[in-house]
């Protein structure tokens, strides 16, 4: 069958792709666990076992590709992490909705003055790096210019407030 494919014939790399597609699947799906993640990494895959296939020797063809749809799949999940977040808009200036009740308003504020009191209790190592970020909504750049500091070193501040802060603030402080 491989030699088959190999030699053009599209009719057995369908048979091949039909075979696997639910096993490539559930590989992909163990890693990344995302339904549509997952069928694009199944086919992704496939192409990629398709320009491989002249190169394939040997037996254990089923643990091959589902090397490739594994490595694939961390891949993404490894892309996925390294992607920033988008900030969070908190908009304390902001002027109350016609349809906004007054409670809601109350709330509102509250809830503002909570996350202030909260962002003020961060380690002071965090606390500036935080406010720029997701208070004055600037860019890692801006961050690290404004503090002489290394994108990275942004990156990084960032990445060990949101973990101090999931450790040590609950939802339930803010509402």
């Amino acid at each position: 069958m491989i030699k088959k494919i190999v030699a053009g014939n599209q009719q057995a790399a369908r048979v091949i792709i039909e075979r696997y597609k639910a096993h490539v699947f559930k590989v992909a799906y163990s890693v990344i666990q995302d339904h549509n993640k997952a069928e694009d990494i199944a086919q992704e895959t496939f192409l990629k076992m398709m320009d491989a296939l002249p190169s394939y020797r040997g037996p254990g063809f089923k643990t091959w590709h589902s090397k490739i749809a594994f490595r694939k799949a961390l891949d993404e999940q490894r892309k996925d992490k390294r992607r920033p977040e988008d900030p969070v808009s908190l908009d304390f200036d902001r002027a109350p909705l016609d349809d906004e009740s007054v409670e809601q308003q109350v709330v509102a504020k509250e809830t503002e003055e909570k996350i202030q009191v909260a962002i003020e209790a961060l380690p002071e190592n965090y606390r500036g790096v935080v406010k720029a970020y997701y208070i004055d909504e600037q860019s890692y750049q801006e961050i690290g210019k404004h503090f002489d500091l290394a994108e990275k070193t942004v990156e990084m501040k960032l990445y060990r407030a949101r973990k101090w802060m999931k450790k040590h603030w609950r939802r339930e402080d803010f509402t």
